[in-house]
């Protein structure tokens, strides 16, 4: 049993450290231990180092897809929010206008209106303040009628008592004038 455990470290030996004689030409030992090295270095890199790299930067990429596809997203509802605001603008600005043009003709008609009526109110007062004055004209000529007629049967009983000349008469009517305008 030494001799294969001997035997196995001497193979080790020369497939790890090389031969220990020098040789001229190729060192299979060498080349063969250091490719075994390099594939096991592969291999747990790949395992250790390029495994979990690998998965942190797919993971990475899958964050920044992400990122993009809810900026486009973003974008568009914006485009489309956008949009709406456009037609709500525009749907505004038509009401707007049309209530400032349904001010203007009820404003217009409320003016004609208002003239109208005061014309009618100041045509009734003319009419009222006409029939007022013919009422007072009427009842002041009646009133000088009266006061005429008082004189008239003043001056015919002073007449009658009394026998007056034509001085005297023009007298007597002005003074009757006269306390009838007092009166």
């Amino acid at each position: 049993m030494t001799l294969t455990v001997a035997k196995g470290a001497l193979i080790l030996d020369f497939f790890i450290l090389g031969a220990t004689e020098h040789v001229d030409g190729v060192q299979w030992g060498t080349i063969f231990a250091t490719l075994l090295t390099f594939i096991i270095l592969l291999a747990l890199l790949r395992k250790f180092a390029w495994g979990p790299l690998k998965n942190i930067m797919d993971e990475r990429q899958q964050a920044i897809n992400s990122d993009i596809d809810n900026a486009a997203a973003q974008n568009e509802e914006a485009r489309r929010y956008a949009e709406e605001n456009r037609a709500l603008l525009t749907r505004t600005q038509g009401e707007v206008q049309s209530i400032l043009e349904n001010a203007k003709v009820q404003a217009k008609r409320e003016h004609e209106e208002i003239l109208h009526t005061a014309n009618a109110r100041a045509n009734k007062l003319v009419e009222d303040a006409q029939v007022e004055i013919e009422n007072e004209k009427k009842r002041a000529i009646a009133d000088i009628n009266d006061r005429v007629a008082e004189l008239s049967v003043l001056i015919a009983s002073k007449v009658i008592n009394k026998e007056i000349n034509e001085q005297d008469q023009k007298q007597l009517v002005s003074q009757y004038i006269q306390e009838a305008g007092d009166k």
